[in-house]
């Protein structure tokens, strides 16, 4: 392992900013805390939840340049929050040009039961595009996107603004954040598909192990990963 994705959930990121370059690591990128009141018909609360995010996002600017993950959360039948989530990225990606920020808008997972719409690879990709900015661009979800999308598909939606990469598998129903090995998505298909339309950055593994994980599980993660992807 060469390079990180930090969270949001670790906090005062800045101040423990040399322990972390300490273990040799990189910080590749840093996932952002944007929530669904970032498209809140409520303008107060929408301004709060983006200076929540500038917070975050000054704490983590030691980072830059790297890409900083914000969930796509226009996920409503009524197209104000759309309108809303536009306006709080549009402040986010002016912070993340003032910070040396690369803002990258996440795939979405699918999730009838709580979410009253599915925005798709194309939505996404033409949001993030309207854009035309090289500090916003996008973080493609292997896990998110397969479910209810065609991952390669995804891939040619995104040629040319895929700034970042969430790995992990699942069954097909739901966002398991499984190992690269473990479930139905074809990992060197995806990785090819991902080359082939301009992608040459690592790949976060975004898992969710039953416990916390240790040494010999970490080992394992890289060999196998690595024998499963090798001479793509």
């Amino acid at each position: 392992y060469e390079q990180i994705e930090i969270s949001h959930k670790q906090l005062n990121i800045a101040q423990r900013e040399q322990s972390i370059r300490d273990t040799g690591l990189r910080v590749w990128s840093i996932h952002g805390a944007v929530g669904y009141t970032a498209a809140s018909l409520s303008e107060s609360e929408r301004q709060k939840a983006v200076e929540a995010e500038f917070a975050v996002m000054e704490d983590t600017a030691c980072f830059a340049p790297c890409p900083y993950v914000v969930h796509y959360v226009d996920r409503f039948n009524d197209p104000a929050y759309g309108t809303a989530f536009r306006l709080s990225v549009e402040q986010l990606h002016e912070k993340a040009i003032e910070l040396g920020l690369i803002l990258a808008v996440e795939t979405a997972p699918y999730k009838p039961l709580e979410n009253e719409r599915y925005p798709d690879s194309a939505e996404i990709a033409n949001f993030v595009r309207s854009f035309n900015s090289p500090n916003l661009q996008a973080t493609i979800d292997i896990n998110h996107s397969n479910i209810h999308d065609d991952l390669e598909k995804v891939c040619v939606d995104f040629r040319g603004i895929i700034a970042n990469i969430h790995a992990s598998n699942n069954h097909g129903e739901w966002e398991d954040h499984l190992e690269p090995w473990n479930g139905v998505i074809d990992f060197p298909q995806t990785m090819r598909s991902l080359i082939a339309n301009g992608y040459k950055g690592p790949c976060n593994l975004e898992l969710h192990p039953a416990s916390p994980p240790g040494l010999d599980y970490l080992r394992e993660l890289r060999i196998r990963t690595e024998e499963m992807l090798q001479g793509i």
